[in-house]
């Protein structure tokens, strides 16, 4: 019975997600969108870099929370940001460590909520934008990354002092550490905002693509107009009689 429970927590947790993201509005193709980066930040946190004489391990995570905010907006870019976290808690291995819910007590968690919080602030100051510029993007961009980190940096200190029972000066002394990885996510985010405009426009290309294929349609697979009663019902074509008329005997043909 006890093992039974935090399967049972999983499923409520998922449940509790599936029932926030769903909404009247929510189409398809926003779905498939919001999945899309959903899978890159799971990429970009599988794609680690070591940094020589360090036990920092560069990811890309970063990066694909960012663009996410960007492209989706603040409401789908936080979506897609919750879902990996959600995808993690449930027991998927997509963290940098791993996955289960236990991943909470992990120092790094704190980073990952800050997550959907970079994604919504980067996207929400983006589109109060009258008029946008690459220093423009930089700055929305580089406001929802500060905030990730310093969410992530006290969830880190919270963590290390309570849990894992570190005094508060050692705690303190992982923060140049973590200095040293935002100095790359701002040179990484800054490059992001450098090729916006050339991510638009293929991303307009391509659903201009998909728009352009939906109205042309072959002329076999177009329907044919039909004839329709008050119910919707086809009216069947008139058919000659069985037993036409005969003409009178004599009467000449026109």
């Amino acid at each position: 019975m006890l093992k039974a429970e935090p399967s049972v927590f999983k499923g409520k947790l998922f449940a509790i997600f599936l029932s926030f993201c769903y909404t009247e509005s929510m189409t398809t193709k926003r779905l498939v969108r919001i999945s899309y980066f959903t899978m890159l930040t799971i990429m970009g946190g599988l794609i680690r870099i070591p940094v020589p004489l360090t036990p920092i391990r560069f990811t890309l995570q970063v990066l694909f929370v960012a663009a996410s905010g960007l492209v989706l907006g603040g409401r789908d870019g936080a979506f897609a940001q919750i879902a990996y976290a959600v995808l993690g808690l449930v027991g998927l291995p997509i963290f940098t460590s791993g996955g289960g819910i236990g991943y909470v007590f992990e120092p790094s968690f704190g980073y990952i909520l800050g997550f959907p919080l970079q994604a919504f602030l980067t996207g929400f100051l983006v589109s109060r934008q009258k008029t946008l510029s690459t220093f423009k993007l930089f700055l929305c961009s580089f406001a929802g990354l500060l905030a990730s980190y310093a969410l992530g940096i006290s969830y880190q200190i919270l963590i290390l002092t309570l849990v894992s029972h570190s005094t508060f000066a050692a705690a303190i002394a992982t923060v140049p550490s973590v200095l040293l990885m935002l100095v790359k996510d701002i040179v990484l985010v800054y490059l992001l905002c450098l090729l916006y405009p050339k991510i638009m426009n293929l991303i307009g290309k391509a659903n201009q693509k998909a728009k352009t294929k939906e109205s042309v349609q072959p002329d076999s697979e177009r329907e044919q107009p039909r004839s329709e009663g008050e119910d919707g019902e086809k009216i069947p074509e008139p058919s000659s009689p069985k037993n036409p008329v005969p003409e009178p005997v004599g009467m000449a043909k026109r």
